[in-house]
């Protein structure tokens, strides 16, 4: 039997998505393991006070986690929530084979990582 969510973790869940550039960090983040704030901040290609900003607000609905490693920060999704989101993000991920916007942040960040 599937677990029970109270609905304000499902409001909060909803709120976390309800933004373009959440939406484009979660897709990034759900694609990889574990993604640097400054490889995010390059494939959205954004500032990265803009970028923090939004992931607090991901890691504040429990959707992400992060973990310092000396000077950097890295991200992923909450196994935790995970289970409650993934209905939600493989739509998501379905949306980014849709969305030029979404397949471009993915492709900078492939770019990113291969050291191109």
């Amino acid at each position: 039997m599937a677990r029970s969510l109270p609905l304000k973790d499902v409001v909060a869940l909803y709120r976390a998505m309800g933004d373009a550039t959440r939406l484009r960090l979660l897709s990034l983040i759900y694609s990889g393991n574990e993604v640097r704030v400054g490889e995010l901040t390059a494939a959205l290609q954004l500032p990265q006070s803009t970028v923090s900003r939004q992931l607090a607000q991901l890691r504040s609905a429990g959707v992400i986690l992060d973990r310092r490693e000396g000077n950097s920060v890295w991200y992923s999704m909450n196994p935790n929530s995970l289970s409650t989101s993934i209905a939600l993000l493989d739509g998501l991920r379905a949306a980014g084979r849709m969305c030029a916007e979404l397949r471009s942040d993915q492709r900078r960040l492939s770019r990113l990582r291969r050291g191109a």
